[in-house]
């Protein structure tokens, strides 16, 4: 009877170590570029963080919750940097970190679509970011994603001549 019973737990542990398993952002980048009046200002955060579910046939069961620090933001212009951490725009001291946390994932065409909440600062948005995910040889994944979201949605800045509204980012993550 005691084998029994650990042949069946053995059996269902096997099981659910089988199903998707929350994984770890283990390396990344993310970057972004906004137009202002002379030219193009690229930047970057760290990587996100966070963990995730991702198997291509079952995305009912796939989910990313991720967050990407605000203190982190670099552009190579510590004036501008120093300026983008203030209360004028991310707010770094109060508003730490931007999170994203999906609640469905799909696919569309070529690619997949992560739906989620996305919040800057103290404001929560609903948004669709595309992605591309390849299973490494490890069994990870490397996912992408290149989206453009107006800045002034989430009250980063003002709307202001000099600079654009809408950034682009591109997020790239090794889950594992």
């Amino acid at each position: 009877m005691k084998f029994k019973f650990a042949v069946l737990v053995i059996a269902v542990l096997v099981f659910f170590q089988g199903q998707a398993q929350t994984s770890k952002v283990v390396s990344g980048s993310t970057d972004f570029s906004v137009k202002f009046i002379l030219g193009t200002c690229k930047g970057t955060f760290n990587a996100p963080k966070g963990g995730a579910i991702f198997d291509p046939n079952s995305l009912n069961t796939s989910t990313f919750n991720l967050t990407i620090a605000t203190n982190s933001f670099k552009t190579n212009s510590d004036g501008r940097d120093k300026d983008m951490k203030s209360d004028k725009y991310f707010d770094v001291a109060k508003y730490p970190d931007i999170h994203f946390k999906s609640s469905k994932i799909e696919k569309k065409g070529e690619l997949y679509q992560a739906i989620g909440t996305l919040t800057i600062k103290d404001i929560s948005k609903t948004v669709t970011f595309p992605f591309e995910a390849k299973k490494n040889a490890d069994g990870g994944y490397a996912v992408s994603s290149t989206f453009d979201i107006n800045r002034l949605d989430y009250k980063v800045g003002e709307s202001n001549w000099k600079l654009k509204d809408v950034v682009t980012v591109t997020i790239k993550a090794v889950i594992k």
